[in-house]
């Protein structure tokens, strides 16, 4: 994984792949929740292989990509047809393909917008830790991608928040989309150390090229007022 889609963690993967090109083994990066947030070259890389996710850079959801060093062959994944070079068989979805295409050519003729969202998002970090000063961030603080932001917010559970901004028309999420529907606390932040407890008071906001000044001043207020109402919207605590 290039870049954890939970905590946004940006992962050394031109030291991992010379590694693996050192004992002759095939190096594969899941570059979903890079692609769009940081520069990645292939070629740089020195990969053989890397996937990606349209939705992630603004194109549509159920379309991606895989890209493959020359000189390595795959086993067909589907076999039937012809279509994909033969990797894939199956009717293309062709309007799906050409925005992918389209959405791919805007990061890249586009200015990644990094700095100014990286500002965006350490206003709103900033803004959390005034309204819940015991916050804890989660992940890198420095190595990360510059629009995730994910927090533990001590005794106050992330899934009752979630519901809470919702009202105000305000998206985030106490987990990965993985994790939808699973009430079991997110194996990502047990795995960095927290306790289930903490893991369970945790939200992630994430930001886009699209998020502006005024969006991160709603969220905050928005967060205000929920806070100051919880006895009303009966939060749950963490258990």
């Amino acid at each position: 994984m290039m870049a954890n889609n939970e905590v946004g963690t940006i992962l050394p993967i031109k030291e991992l792949c010379s590694i693996c090109r050192e004992k002759g083994i095939l190096f594969h990066t899941d570059a979903v929740q890079a692609i769009g947030k940081i520069t990645v070259d292939v070629q740089d890389l020195d990969i053989d292989m890397l996937s990606l996710s349209g939705h992630k850079f603004h194109a549509s959801k159920g379309v991606g990509a895989l890209y493959v060093r020359k000189g390595i062959e795959l086993e067909p994944l589907i076999h039937g047809g012809k279509q994909e070079k033969g990797k894939r068989a199956g009717t293309e979805n062709v309007p799906a393909i050409v925005g992918l295409g389209k959405a791919a050519e805007l990061v890249t003729s586009t200015p990644l917008n990094s700095e100014r969202i990286r500002n965006l998002r350490d206003k709103l970090e900033q803004g959390i830790r005034k309204l819940v000063q015991d916050a804890v961030l989660n992940g890198h603080p420095e190595n990360r991608l510059p629009n995730t932001l994910n927090l533990t917010l001590p005794g106050l559970r992330g899934e009752s928040i979630v519901i809470a901004l919702d009202q105000h028309g305000i998206s985030l999420s106490s987990g990965s989309a993985c994790k939808s529907g699973s009430p079991e606390p997110t194996h990502v932040l047990i795995a960095m150390g927290r306790t289930k407890e903490q893991a369970h008071c945790s939200v992630r906001f994430s930001l886009s090229r699209y998020t502006t000044e005024e969006d991160i001043n709603y969220t905050l207020s928005a967060l205000e007022q929920v806070l100051k109402e919880k006895d009303l919207v009966k939060l749950m605590p963490c258990k």
